[in-house]
């Protein structure tokens, strides 16, 4: 072959090598193409594009019983035997939740290469087991709803429950707690918050329990739709040593299908509208002494607890024709939540224009007692009017012809004025008038109590003062090292002779303290003493040449010249020298002039508009005390002025925490938490209205359990003076009634104490802490791109943090989860942050 026919052949293979790409087909399919898939378990199955990528996420079509939720996408590149290939993946969570199988039809995507069809994937469902362990799911977790009673007459309120257990062993992390389900075709209220329970049906099981109420309207077996809940379960522990962590997996528990019997009412007599349940009815007139022209208000209250989504109205009233009447739209009242309790009034207006006595007839109402299974008939009293001709002053104004209503005004049918609104929440609320000021004290008593703050302060500068001539003593160096010779010689008395080199050296260190030697190794003949220099000279050798063994007598030589070398005694009056008086002088001037060599106050700061400045000095006061609540409030003003809402939000809650009762700490936590668009767990419960919620807002944690122990002691003394009085000890008529009083006493402190405490529940510890903005909770406390359990972690979450790593910190939740974020996204409520 030539030269140049060479050349072209290169360039043609050349030119296929880099052409490679563009002449390979794009084509999209699902991995795995088909097969089985767990029912109720979270799967995962890929959207793979070959040599294209998809312009948007793709939207595989709705598939009845399969959940498809995107997770993200990948790409790889690859280049085998110069093929270039570019792999697009992406991944779905697939959840199956039916016992049946499925087909996921074909569909059309748009990529950056046109159109690309993905074809059609079947799967069948199976079985879904625990992780590598093979326990199947129904055997791990279990769930219920039933009905009761399971028979119900049609309209009836009824009791719903539904609980779901995990078998021990498994750590389940209940997420929120919620769950799907469809009510139809019942009318149901809401679920209740989940109540933790344990059983031991089928082994030691841990679980929830839902409870709510519904009614069914028509009668016939009706089938209960089958709840289910995401549950995550630990199917292994990864990892090892400190960063050991449980593997979950998570999984979709359908309940057990369920059904109730709905029986019709019986033949329903005249008047029935349809109510079911028990009820009360009241009536009211007032006034029944009027004027013609004058209005009567006829008002009608329905009250109880029944079918109140099937109550349209009360049965109509029946009047004289003497009367023209203004009924105005009945009114429903119901508490929150509750679809089954409610009242319904109805006022009726009515303008008499004749004179004479009249009587309102009682009205009637008929409903259905399920508990009895009758119909039953509630009557609301009717009343008598009495109508007087008007004075005559009055009578021109009621004159005309015809059956006109008469040109009258009836205050209650006005449009009544708007309420004005309450100051914003941010500006705080007028301080409700406090108690009486205490009486004058007698002059006497006024002096004894002035006097005696500085008594006892003498006393203690004196016991202060003389500590500190005890530690400034300039013997004291020589007095200790004299204790620890006198240790040091029994030591080595006892010590045999391979263990007595360190003792000896501590020995020679001691001596030169004794004797003022600031030597770091000074010589024996340093030591003025004979006895002391010989006894050092012996014991360099000892240390020092190969002939280590010491003399026999030694240690008795050592123990007479200690015994021989005495010490001036120290003395008391060194307590009114300057320097050890002077200290405390300094501290009290101090503390005068404080305010005036500060060189800038927080407070100053911030009415001078400088946020920022005054943020980090009260944060600098928070690091020496993490327990000044002002110093937190104030914080947290300064923050929110700079619209840092999340940080003034988690300060407020420290600063609420530590001090609950002050109002200004209360109004900071409502105005913070709304604007950051959270409120931690244990406070959202805490803030509320209500006796117990009101109690344990008196004091913090830290308040009740310091009255739980004052409880405690005033118990003990109660019982003390009971068993006094017992033995004859005390034989006063008020001893036993004074025991059994305070004995009372104590047990009600204590109990509120208890329950006080109780109410702040996570917060009480002193590990707590409260993330300020959401993040990520981690396996393992780093960043790297390495195979880690993730979790998003929302704002408010409150968690004790039992672990720190470097600038991270390890959150330990109330349900046994556990992760790792960076320190710098939570707030330590009682204690300053790990260094």
């Amino acid at each position: 072959m030539s030269t140049a026919r060479k050349n072209l052949a290169g360039s043609i293979l050349l030119a296929g090598a880099l052409g490679a790409p563009f002449l390979c087909g794009q084509s999209a399919h699902w991995d795995p193409p088909g097969g089985t898939l767990p029912v109720g378990e979270v799967s995962q199955l890929q959207l793979v594009f070959e040599d294209c990528s998809p312009d948007d996420t793709p939207a595989p079509p709705k598939v009845d019983g399969l959940t498809l939720d995107n997770q993200g996408q990948s790409s790889s590149i690859s280049i085998i035997n110069g093929t270039f290939s570019r792999t697009v993946s992406v991944t779905f969570a697939a959840l199956l939740s039916r016992q049946q199988a499925i087909e996921i039809p074909a569909f059309s995507v748009a990529t950056n290469k046109g159109q690309v069809r993905v074809p059609a994937a079947r799967f069948g469902p199976a079985g879904a087991t625990l992780g590598p362990s093979g326990v199947a799911l129904s055997t791990a977790v279990s769930s219920r709803m039933e009905a009761s009673p399971a028979s119900v007459w049609a309209g009836e309120v009824f009791d719903l429950k539904y609980s779901i257990d995990v078998g021990e062993g498994y750590y389940p992390n209940w997420g929120r707690g919620t769950f799907e389900w469809d009510p139809s075709p019942l009318v149901a209220e809401d679920w209740s918050q989940p109540e933790p329970y344990e059983s031991n049906s089928n082994g030691p099981r841990k679980g929830l329990a839902y409870h709510t109420r519904a009614i069914a309207r028509t009668a016939g077996r009706i089938s209960l739709s089958q709840p289910t809940q995401l549950v995550n379960l630990s199917v292994g522990v990864s990892g090892f040593g400190f960063f050991q962590e449980r593997q979950y997996q998570q999984f979709s528990v359908a309940g057990n299908p369920a059904e109730l019997e709905v029986r019709p009412l019986p033949p329903a007599p005249a008047g029935f509208t349809g109510a079911v349940g028990e009820f009360r009815i009241a009536s009211k007139v007032v006034p029944t002494r009027v004027s013609t022209g004058e209005p009567i208000t006829w008002t009608i209250e329905l009250s109880g607890t029944g079918n109140w989504p099937e109550i349209r109205g009360l049965p109509a009233r029946e009047v004289s024709s003497d009367f023209q009447t203004v009924q105005p739209k009945p009114k429903r009242t119901q508490p929150q939540g509750k679809l089954f309790e409610g009242t319904l009034s109805e006022d009726v207006v009515l303008l008499p224009t004749q004179a004479g006595s009249y009587s309102l007839p009682p009205l009637d109402f008929t409903y259905f007692d399920p508990k009895s299974g009758e119909y039953r008939v509630i009557t609301a009293p009717g009343a008598s009017v009495v109508v007087e001709t008007p004075a005559a002053a009055t009578a021109p104004a009621q004159a005309g012809p015809g059956p006109a209503v008469p040109a009258i005004t009836v205050p209650s049918l006005e449009p009544q004025a708007k309420a004005p609104e309450a100051p914003s929440g941010g500006l705080g609320d007028p301080l409700a008038p406090a108690g009486s000021a205490p009486a004058p004290l007698g002059g006497p008593v006024v002096a004894a109590a002035c006097l005696l703050p500085f008594a006892l302060a003498g006393i203690l500068w004196g016991v202060l003062a003389f500590r500190r001539a005890r530690q400034t003593d300039p013997l004291l160096p020589r007095r200790v090292a004299r204790a620890r010779l006198e240790a040091t010689l029994l030591a080595i008395r006892a010590a045999p002779a391979a263990g007595k080199a360190p003792l000896l050296i501590a020995w020679q260190r001691d001596s030169a303290v004794l004797w003022g030697i600031e030597h770091a190794a000074p010589p024996a003949s340093e030591l003025s003493d004979p006895a002391w220099s010989a006894l050092w000279a012996e014991a360099d050798r000892s240390l020092y040449s190969r002939d280590s063994l010491l003399a026999p007598d030694w240690v008795a030589r050592a123990d007479g010249a200690l015994a021989a070398k005495k010490l001036r005694p120290f003395s008391a009056a060194r307590l009114f020298l300057p320097r050890n008086l002077f200290p405390f002088l300094a501290v009290a001037l101090a503390a005068a002039l404080a305010p005036g060599l500060l060189a800038a106050d927080p407070a100053e700061l911030y009415g001078k508009g400088d946020f920022a400045s005054a943020a980090n000095a009260w944060g600098e006061r928070l690091g020496a005390d993490p327990l000044d609540w002002s110093a937190r409030h104030n914080l947290s003003l300064a923050l929110a002025q700079q619209d840092r809402w999340a940080e003034a939000a988690v300060q407020a809650c420290a600063a609420f925490v530590q001090n609950p009762s002050d109002p200004a700490s209360r109004r900071q936590l409502a105005l913070a938490c709304d604007k950051a668009g959270f409120v931690p767990e244990p406070l959202d419960a805490l803030v509320q209205t209500g006796p117990v919620e009101a109690m344990a807002r008196l004091e913090s944690p830290g308040g009740w359990q310091r009255a739980g122990i004052a409880a405690c002691a005033l118990a003990a003394a109660a019982l003390a003076l009971a068993l006094s009085s017992a033995y004859g000890r005390q034989r006063r008529a008020w001893a036993l009634p004074a025991a059994i009083a305070a004995l009372a006493i104590s047990l009600a402190a204590g109990a509120a104490s208890f329950v006080g405490y109780r109410a702040y529940g996570i917060m009480a510890d002193t590990r707590a802490a409260v993330v300020w903005r959401s993040g990520t909770l981690r396996s393992i406390p780093t960043e790297a791109d390495v195979s880690q359990k993730t979790t998003p972690l929302a704002a408010g979450a409150v968690a004790l943090v039992d672990k720190s790593f470097l600038e991270w910190v390890r959150l330990s939740f109330p349900n046994g989860e556990t992760g790792w974020v960076p320190g710098s996204e939570v707030l330590y409520i009682w204690r300053p942050p790990p260094k």
